[in-house]
C-alpha cells in the first residue's frame, strides 16, 4: 500500500499513519503539484481551510474517481463540495451519529476544544454523516435520541462520500497535542481514519500530552512521598505565572481554550484573590521546606495587595480591587481569599505586619453587609454612594449563598482570632447561621455540591472560635450530607437537587460542569478544591479522626489527578474539570472563561496546595 500525505508539516495523524505499515510519502502542496499520482493507492490531504491549487485539485479528483481512499481535512472545495469560512466550535460539541466506528456508540459526545469548522454549502445525496456538531449540548458524555433527532439542526463534522472519500470540517490532525477528549473516543476515530486509508490499525498511538495517577497510596510512606512531590511540582507550576517575582502580582493561570495545534491560552489578568492565595502557598512552602526565596515572593505579592490593589482613604477606604482590569469591583469572597496570606502570617507564622490593612479591608465589607450577615454578590464603585452603602447595611437580607459569603465569614473569624474585634465575630456568626438556616436551599451558583464544599472550612473556623455545640452540629451536618456524593476515587461528584443553581445545566455565559445528577465529574475550581483545607481545619477544630481520614482520602484524590507533562506549562497543575471514571479532564466546554481545561493559579491550584500543606503546620 502506497499512501501520499499532503501537508505543510508532520502532525499527530501523520505520525499515526506511519505506524500502520506500507509505503508513506509526505510532501507539501507545492511539491505535489505536477506529480504523477497514479502509483499511489490512497491520499491524505491535511491543512485547515486549504484551497487546492487547480492543477493538484484536478489530479486528486481524477484519482478519487478511480475509487482510491482519500481523506481531506477541512479542504475548502473538492468535487461538488464548497465550504464557508471557518467558525469557532467552542459553543458546539461533536456527536457520533453512526455505528460504523468501533468503540463509539450513537449519541456519544466528543470535544475538539477551541477548534474551527468549515461548513459545506451543499452536500451530495450520498453524504453519510459520522460525527456532527450541535450547539450548546447540555450533557456530559452521551445524548439519547434517534439518528434523525441527533441530525436535526446539526452541522457537518466528519462524513463519508461514497465508498472511498472521507472528509472533515475541522482540524483533526493534531488531536493528541490539542487534547481532544475523551481520549479513548478520539483514539477510536483515529483508528477509523487510519483503517479507512491503509486497511490497517496503527501499531501504536502517540503518548498522551498529560498523564495522571501516582500508583498505590495505601502505604503511608508512599503517600507522604507523593504528597511532597505533588506540592513541589505544584509550587513550581505556580511560580511560572509570577510577574516580576510577585512584585507585579501573579497571572490568573491558564484559560480553557486549547487551539487545534495544542497551544493553550494564558489568562493574563492579575487578580487580588489569586495573589493572596498564591502568597499563602509560597509562605507556607518556605516555612515547611525552608525555601526562603519563596517567602520573599509571598511578601512581594502582599505588598501589591495592600498597596496598589487596595483603596486608601475616602469613602471606599480599605476596599480590595477585584482584578487589574475590574479595578472598581469588589467581590467579598475574593477579598477573603486575598487576605489568606496576611491572616496565615498573623495566626500561624508570627507576623502581623499587614493586620491593620486586613482590618481596613474587612471594615469596608462590614459597612456594606445587610443585617442577616450576608452581603449582596458584589459591589461596584460607579454609582455606590454613602447613601447606597447605608442602604446595603440597613437591608434585612443579602444574597444567601455560601459561594458569595462563607469565606468572607471565615476571614472575619480568622481576623477575630488575632485582633478580637467583637464586630467581626458578630457578623460572621450571624452570616453563617443565616446560611445554615436556609441550608440546603441556599442560593446556589454552580451546584449544591459547591455550597457544601464552601461551608466546610468556614464552619470549622466558626466552631474553633465559639466551641458552641450548635456550630459543631452545623459542621457535621454539611460534611455528612456531602458524603452522599463521594466517588470511589476520593473526589466528590457535582450534584444539584432540583437543578436550582444559576449555572446548573447552562450553556450560556458561565456554566456548571453539572449536566445531570450522577455525572462522574469533579469540579476543582468551585467545589472539591476547598475540601483539603476544610477537612484539615475540621480535624484541628474537633479532634475527630473522621475528618483526618476525609482529608487523607481527598488528598489522595488530588495526588491522582495532578497533571504530569513534558510541557512545563501543564506539568504539576490541576484543571477545573476531572472525569473521575475516565481519569482525564472532561466535561461541559461551554463556559465563557473557566471551562474544563482552565487551571487557575489561585482558586484552584493555590487552594489545593494550601490544603495539602496545612497538615504540616496545624
Amino acid at each position: 500500500m502506497k499512501l501520499l500525505i499532503i501537508t505543510k508539516r508532520s502532525t499527530d495523524l501523520t505520525d499515526v499513519l506511519r505506524e500502520c505499515g506500507g509505503e508513506i510519502t509526505q510532501m507539501t502542496t507545492s511539491e505535489a503539484i505536477g506529480l504523477d499520482l497514479n502509483p499511489f493507492d490512497a491520499f491524505c490531504v491535511l491543512g485547515f481551510g486549504q484551497v487546492l491549487d487547480p492543477r493538484l485539485r484536478v489530479a486528486l479528483e481524477e484519482e478519487s474517481q478511480k475509487g482510491k481512499p482519500m481523506f481531506l481535512e477541512a479542504v475548502n472545495s473538492f468535487l461538488g463540495i464548497y465550504s464557508a469560512d471557518g467558525i469557532a466550535t467552542v459553543r458546539s460539541r461533536l456527536i457520533c451519529v453512526t455505528d460504523r466506528i468501533d468503540g463509539l456508540a450513537m449519541g456519544d459526545l466528543l470535544d475538539d476544544e477551541a477548534n474551527y469548522m468549515m461548513q459545506p454549502y451543499v452536500l451530495p445525496e450520498d453524504y453519510i454523516p459520522l460525527l456532527v456538531y450541535k450547539d450548546r449540548i447540555v450533557a456530559h458524555a452521551h445524548v439519547d435520541g434517534t439518528k434523525q433527532e441527533l441530525l436535526q439542526d446539526s452541522k457537518c463534522g466528519l462524513w463519508r462520500l461514497g465508498s472511498n472519500l472521507l472528509m472533515s470540517s475541522f482540524q483533526l490532525s493534531d488531536y493528541n497535542k490539542a487534547r481532544f477528549a475523551p481520549r479513548r473516543a478520539w483514539q477510536a476515530v483515529i483508528a477509523y481514519v487510519t483503517h479507512f486509508l491503509t486497511g490497517n490499525q496503527p501499531y501504536r498511538l502517540p503518548n498522551p500530552i498529560l498523564t495522571f495517577g501516582v500508583g498505590d497510596l495505601s502505604d503511608p510512606t508512599v503517600f507522604e512521598s507523593c504528597r511532597k512531590q505533588a506540592v513541589e511540582k505544584g509550587v513550581t507550576w505556580l511560580a511560572q505565572f509570577l510577574v516580576d517575582q510577585g512584585k507585579g502580582g501573579i497571572l490568573e493561570g491558564l484559560r480553557h481554550n486549547i487551539s487545534p495545534d495544542g497551544q493553550q491560552t494564558v489568562a493574563t489578568a492579575v487578580r487580588a484573590d489569586c495573589c493572596g492565595e498564591s502568597a499563602a502557598v509560597f509562605k507556607l512552602y518556605a516555612h515547611v521546606y525552608g525555601a526562603e526565596a519563596y517567602r520573599r515572593v509571598g511578601d512581594n505579592l502582599d505588598s501589591l495587595i495592600y498597596g496598589p490593589l487596595q483603596v486608601h482613604g475616602g469613602l471606599f477606604d480599605g476596599m480590595l480591587r477585584w482584578t487589574s482590569q475590574a479595578w472598581q469591583v469588589c467581590y467579598q469572597d475574593d477579598v477573603a481569599r486575598a487576605l489568606f496570606s496576611g491572616l496565615l502570617d498573623c495566626l500561624l507564622l508570627g507576623n502581623d505586619t499587614y493586620f491593620p490593612q486586613i482590618c481596613q479591608a474587612l471594615d469596608f465589607l462590614v459597612k456594606t453587609t445587610p443585617k442577616d450577615g450576608c452581603r449582596v454578590f458584589r459591589t461596584d464603585l460607579p454609582g455606590l454612594t454613602e447613601e447606597g452603602m447605608n442602604r446595603l447595611k440597613n437591608a434585612d437580607s443579602g444574597h444567601v449563598s455560601a459561594h458569595y459569603n462563607a469565606y468572607y465569614h471565615a476571614a472575619l473569624l480568622l481576623a477575630y482570632g488575632h485582633g478580637k474585634d467583637p464586630v467581626y465575630l458578630t457578623v460572621a456568626r450571624k452570616g453563617l447561621e443565616t446560611l445554615m438556616a436556609a441550608y440546603p436551599n441556599t442560593k446556589r451558583e454552580q451546584s449544591e455540591t459547591q455550597e457544601m464544599c464552601r461551608l466546610v472550612f468556614p464552619l470549622a473556623v466558626l466552631y474553633s472560635v465559639t466551641k458552641e455545640p450548635k456550630h459543631k452540629e452545623m459542621l457535621y451536618r454539611v460534611v455528612n450530607d456531602l458524603q452522599a456524593h463521594k466517588h470511589a476515587s476520593g473526589g466528590y461528584r457535582e450534584w444539584d437537587t432540583g437543578y436550582t443553581a444559576a449555572c446548573s445545566r447552562e450553556s450560556m455565559g458561565e456554566c456548571s460542569l453539572l449536566t445531570q445528577n450522577g455525572d462522574p465529574v469533579a469540579d476543582l475550581l468551585y467545589s472539591v478544591n476547598w475540601l483539603p483545607l476544610g477537612f484539615a481545619c475540621a480535624y484541628h477544630a474537633t479532634g475527630d479522626k473522621w475528618f483526618w481520614e476525609l482529608w487523607h482520602e481527598v488528598t489522595a484524590f488530588f495526588l491522582s489527578c495532578q497533571s504530569h507533562s513534558q510541557n512545563p506549562l501543564l506539568d504539576g497543575c490541576w484543571f477545573r474539570g476531572f472525569d473521575m471514571e475516565l481519569q482525564e479532564p472532561y466535561g461541559c466546554p461551554h463556559d465563557v472563561g473557566w471551562a474544563v481545561n482552565a487551571a487557575e493559579t489561585g482558586w484552584t491550584n493555590a487552594q489545593i496546595l494550601l490544603g495539602l500543606m496545612i497538615h504540616d503546620i496545624l
